[in-house]
């Protein structure tokens, strides 16, 4: 028996034309895509890649994708998409093998550097007609196909990664171009440079160029270093135009500005005055916090629990997706965390910044800074810091959270995860405000990258948590299985059910993790964890 195994969930077919089918969003699982037709661009937590007919991309679990066909082209973007779950196997005896999820990367993520094969292009377009097929009604032997065709399409890819005689072709090599150009903006890059560096004529390339982007060298190298420039006036203490002229490749702030007011329309010290017209699709609670309304946010935030009664006249511009709707109410900025803000840069000013990835007083300040908000941020952080000293007093006068361990188990239709601390669910109060800890096998899962374990109700006893807070995804049927993993023995012998330690959280209000929702979380979290031996059954 093999020391991993891998199990494929589902094959997809996607087909992106006028009327275009979203690709991509948060990956749960291991997620394959290879390109059959046609050209576009992967946004995957903040980087872009060239996508071309046998590209072939690689998206771990966690990771936020956006794939987008190549606008000017008429030629519709044909996708193949695969998830799968890799298992590895953690214990062996005679008896017994026991496997545990890997939610890791199992590799460089992103474009990968190889092209489909043919044979891996047969492969899945048999692996989606079988799974078609197999929706329809099969047994065992439809299974076992389906398998063996799965296993043939990974042998095929992993003899691809060893192919060392790969050849570039003029739209590959126009890929590392660009990606060389975004990272030596800042330097000087002429025409002549870039064409041998790509191996053409000066004249070949900027043909090739212009057709592989949809814009002259020059253009695009001016909007790169413009588009730096305008970033780090959002960004950061010191912004002063003559230091960010040349951290873009400008002699100084007087040419920068120049060169800035004919592309945007107005100059640096206009864009850096307090933008009065806000799209927020992300950190909402943090504009909020920081007195700032928006004119406009998504549908999921706009009927969001901890904003309710706060956005009254703001509208409903559906998703990020929504230009149109985005650009009728007229922004002067947008805020967003989603990993392609290229297209919403050309409606507004963007401020682009990952979630997930600081604390969210981290994010509030750096987001003061950036809207001339900076004082409102300290003050905000104060006065919560301050609630935080008085929440963990009143806790620690109640209940000894010294060497006590805290987890949050989320319910899904199938599954029953421990979750990772940047999915808020209330656990940066647990960790910082409240000092737990994670249980010691569940450390790196619940700290560290990724989004956490996925446990079965053999493995809960091996990760027990001495206080243990619930999150039920009902939307996705986790009612169901919650309720049939709280009547297993596994979960009722575990020392916090015994001990009257489990608490039912809002979902709702604990998925949120903005310092609006942390401050309505942590007066929740407050009253549940003095209260905690008032019931018996292990459930508030």
């Amino acid at each position: 028996m093999e020391e991993t195994q891998y199990s494929l969930l589902g094959v997809r077919y996607i087909k992106q034309g006028h009327a275009e089918e979203p690709v991509g969003g948060f990956m749960e699982t291991h997620t394959l895509y290879m390109i059959h037709k046609g050209s576009g661009d992967l946004y995957l937590n903040g980087g872009k890649h060239r996508l071309k007919a046998k590209a072939v991309c690689y998206c771990p679990p966690g990771s936020i994708v956006d794939i987008q066909r190549t606008p000017p082209s008429p030629v519709p973007l044909e996708v193949y998409e695969l998830r799968y779950e890799v298992w590895d196997l953690k214990e062996s005896t005679a008896c017994n093998r026991v496997y545990i999820k890997n939610l890791s990367a199992l590799m460089d993520t992103g474009k990968l550097p190889f092209a489909a094969t043919h044979e891996a292009l047969v492969l899945i377009q048999e692996l989606s007609q079988r799974m078609q097929d197999q929706a329809g009604g099969g047994g065992l032997a439809a299974r076992l196909c389906i398998d063996a065709v799965f296993k043939q399409l990974l042998s095929a890819l992993l003899r691809s990664t060893n192919d060392k005689n790969r050849e570039e072709d003029w739209l590959e090599r126009m890929r590392l171009a660009v990606e060389y150009m975004e990272k030596h903006y800042h330097i000087a890059l002429t025409r002549n440079d870039m064409a041998k560096r790509a191996g053409f004529t000066p004249e070949h390339f900027s043909v090739s160029f212009k057709k592989a982007t949809g814009s002259g060298f020059t253009e695009y190298l001016t909007r790169l270093r413009l588009e730096k420039a305008r970033e780090a006036l959002l960004d950061g203490d010191d912004r002063n135009l003559d230091r960010i002229a040349r951290e873009v490749g400008y002699q100084d702030g007087m040419y920068l500005s120049r060169k800035f007011k004919q592309h945007f329309g107005h100059s640096p010290r206009d864009y850096m005055q307090r933008p009065k017209r806000i799209v927020a699709l992300q950190y909402l609670g943090h504009l909020l916090a920081l007195g700032l309304t928006p004119v406009g946010t998504s549908s999921n935030l706009l009927r969001a629990r901890p904003y309710r009664g706060m956005l009254k006249h703001v509208a409903d511009i559906g998703d990020a997706k929504s230009h149109h709707a985005i650009a009728s109410v007229q922004p002067d900025l947008i805020v967003t965390s989603g990993p392609n803000s290229e297209p919403l840069s050309r409606l507004a000013p963007t401020i682009y910044l990952p979630w997930g990835q600081e604390d969210s007083l981290d994010e509030l300040l750096r987001l003061g800074r950036a809207l001339n908000r900076e004082r409102e941020a300290e003050n905000w952080i104060t006065a919560f810091r301050a609630k935080e000293e008085a929440a963990a007093s009143i806790v620690a006068n109640r209940i000894s959270t010294h060497n006590a361990t805290a987890v949050v188990l989320e319910f899904w239709q199938d599954r029953l995860w421990a979750v990772n601390v940047a999915y808020g669910r209330g656990l940066r109060n647990l960790y910082r405000t409240f000092s737990f800890r994670p249980p010691e096998p569940l450390t790196d899962y619940v700290l560290g990258e990724g989004i956490g374990l996925v446990l079965t109700p053999d493995m809960l006893a091996a990760h027990a948590a001495d206080y243990i807070f619930v999150t039920v995804w009902e939307a996705g049927g986790g009612a169901a299985y919650a309720k049939r993993v709280m009547n297993t023995k596994e979960w009722r012998s575990l020392p916090a059910v015994r001990n009257g330690k489990v608490f039912l959280l809002d979902l709702e209000l604990f998925k949120h993790n903005d310092p609006l929702a942390l401050e309505q979380q942590l007066s929740i979290q407050t009253e549940l964890l003095t209260n905690v031996h008032r019931t018996a059954n292990g459930a508030q």
